[in-house]
């Protein structure tokens, strides 16, 4: 079932599993102490828990456990603390009206390929869709394993940009508002706790700890 983390009454004790799941996607995984590792995942993930927690999606399997998760940010310009802890994040701003959502997904390792990242995307979609959110974006490495999940999911338009030693790639699709999610229409009942479900599409692999990580600078993890 997927829910929203503003609507777990135990979203506390759901968390640490999220962490977990983050730094099992997450292509940093050495740190120089506990210190900077609290701040890497704080840059990464604090501003989705503590101001839209509205807009972090949950699978959650067996035993109500944490299989995955998306954490969502609808206006991508008015997050300020992001410009502040993620380097590269201004890197697509000039992108940012035309797509001003964004999202990142990560599901557990041994929960990928059976539909459960689509499923998250599917419900932050259909939530920016009733929103009458014009856009929604990610950025990722312009090599990386997830591109081919992302461009399944309907983020067609592509930009990529040089930054540090790589190539980051920003990845949008158009939404109209009434309109439903390609691949025809999503059903999310978040109260009875119904999935919605899209094709056999195939999860991200780690999405966590991709797009800015050239070392660790302020912040590094769609």
């Amino acid at each position: 079932m997927i829910v929203t983390l503003a609507a777990r009454a135990d979203a506390r004790a759901l968390w640490p599993q999220i962490e977990e799941i983050f730094f099992l996607s997450s292509t940093v995984r050495q740190f120089p102490s506990a210190k900077e590792k609290q701040t890497f995942l704080e840059s990464w993930t604090g501003y989705y828990r503590e101001d839209e927690p509205e807009h972090v999606y949950l699978s959650l399997g067996a035993g109500g456990r944490v299989a995955g998760y998306l954490a969502g940010c609808r206006d991508s310009r008015s997050a300020r603390r992001l410009y502040r802890d993620i380097d590269s994040y201004r890197l697509f701003d000039d992108l940012f009206d035309a797509y001003p959502a964004h999202f990142h997904v990560n599901c557990h390792p041994e929960r990928r390929r059976c539909g459960i990242g689509s499923a998250l995307v599917a419900a932050f979609v259909a939530a920016c869709v009733e929103e009458g959110v014009g856009g929604v974006h990610v950025v990722t490495g312009a090599a990386a394993d997830n591109v081919a999940f992302y461009r399944k999911c309907g983020l067609e338009f592509a930009v990529s940009r040089p930054w540090g030693d790589r190539e980051l790639l920003f990845l949008g699709r158009r939404l109209r508002a009434g309109a439903a999610p390609s691949g025809g229409p999503v059903t999310a009942d978040f109260a009875t706790g119904s999935s919605p479900r899209r094709g056999a599409s195939r999860p991200a692999r780690g999405d966590a700890g991709r797009g800015a990580a050239s070392g660790l600078r302020r912040a590094r993890r769609i």
